[in-house]
């Protein structure tokens, strides 16, 4: 995920961003906001989600120095942050969501990609796995879904 301005990765600014770096923190926080406010969005019921949404990305710039691995994506450690908080929520917090007999390997990629807005690069690195891999399990989920669909499921 580069910036569409600077070009910069996500991962380059998030490293600046955990040295102290202040123009990198705001603009980490611009990047990640719509990312954490959609999928919150899509999981959780509407007078709760901006709300975990703007707690999810102070507790992601408030840690990332002490969380960041060498190496990571920044993106992994996102998704890491926010599955973290829905899980914690009860059950009353969150939507059911269509995805019916899906897989969570399968409706991780379904969210990355539909919700989110991810390119398959990126949701393979946010969920540590191949593009391959991604393609393979949308192609698997789309085609569960379909199938479901099309029996009137």
């Amino acid at each position: 995920m580069t910036s569409r301005a600077g070009g910069r990765s996500i991962d380059s600014v998030a490293d600046d961003a955990s040295r102290g770096d202040r123009d990198a923190i705001a603009e980490l926080l611009q990047r990640i906001v719509p990312l954490v406010t959609r999928r919150c969005r899509a999981e959780l019921r509407p007078l709760d989600a901006d709300r975990i949404a703007v707690g999810i990305c102070r507790s992601v710039l408030s840690d990332i120095r002490r969380r960041r691995r060498a190496g990571e994506a920044f993106l992994a450690h996102l998704h890491d942050a926010i599955s973290r908080e829905i899980d914690s929520l009860p059950a009353s917090s969150r939507l059911t969501l269509p995805f019916g007999d899906l897989s969570a390997a399968e409706r991780n990629v379904l969210v990355a990609r539909i919700v989110v807005g991810f390119d398959v690069r990126e949701t393979a690195l946010t969920l540590r796995t191949t593009t391959s891999a991604v393609e393979l399990v949308q192609h698997r989920a789309l085609s569960k879904i379909r199938r479901g669909s099309l029996s009137g499921a």
